[in-house]
């Protein structure tokens, strides 16, 4: 099995805002993506590129005020955990998440190996012209290894969110810290997702980016 990045998550507590953030630190416009009816969220998106491949993007993900009182644990991304510990004004890397060859193949050796992956949710957005994008995805609660471990998505046959992403910034780097490296190794290698994970004193991710004006590190 393989998998591919799909895309890289920031989490801000207002859309507008970390936009407004995101431009001012990379020079680049982000594009506003949509809302993701029943799960509390909206997006916003910039196109990404790595390794040459530029099937991906790096979403804004923030809550959704016009759907109200959303349950935390129906949050997308489990966002709302992250909601209860405190965003602060600046946009944060949250998780990362990954497109597999077979996501149920994926799903089903990652429970055959005891990782938790999570339910498969069936999920929707209308993009700002009109056409609708649907996927599945599948996303432990909470997330496993403290986001340094990846959801798992399939968007089908039909339309990605890197079609209508906007300017392409260049991913360098994405550095994943765990304080237990070893373990989180053996969770991405059940996955089939080839990617180095250093120690660190808690769970963090590291987003290092190219972009009109210079490198940026978001942490």
């Amino acid at each position: 099995m393989a998998t591919t990045l799909d895309h890289l998550v920031l989490v801000t507590s207002d859309l507008e805002a970390g936009m407004r953030e995101l431009a001012r630190r990379t020079g680049v416009e982000p594009v506003l993506g949509g809302s993701h009816p029943g799960l509390g969220t909206r997006n916003a998106l910039l196109g990404l590129s790595w390794g040459g491949q530029r099937r991906c993007y790096l979403e804004l993900l923030a809550p959704d005020p016009s759907q109200g009182e959303v349950p935390s644990d129906r949050t997308m991304l489990d966002l709302g955990a992250r909601l209860r510990e405190g965003l602060g004004e600046t946009v944060r890397p949250h998780t990362w998440v990954v497109r597999p060859d077979d996501l149920d193949a994926t799903l089903a050796a990652a429970t055959g190996a005891g990782v938790e992956v999570g339910e498969v949710v069936e999920a929707a957005r209308t993009r700002p012209d009109g056409t609708v994008l649907r996927w599945r995805l599948a996303v432990p609660r909470p997330l496993g290894l403290g986001g340094v471990q990846p959801s798992l998505i399939d968007w089908g046959p039909v339309g990605h969110p890197s079609d209508t992403a906007g300017p392409v910034v260049e991913l360098e780097d994405l550095v994943l810290e765990h304080p237990d490296p070893a373990r989180a190794r053996r969770v991405l290698d059940i996955l089939g997702v080839d990617h180095h994970v250093g120690p660190g004193g808690e769970a963090r991710l590291t987003f290092v980016l190219r972009t009109p004006r210079g490198r940026i590190v978001l942490r």
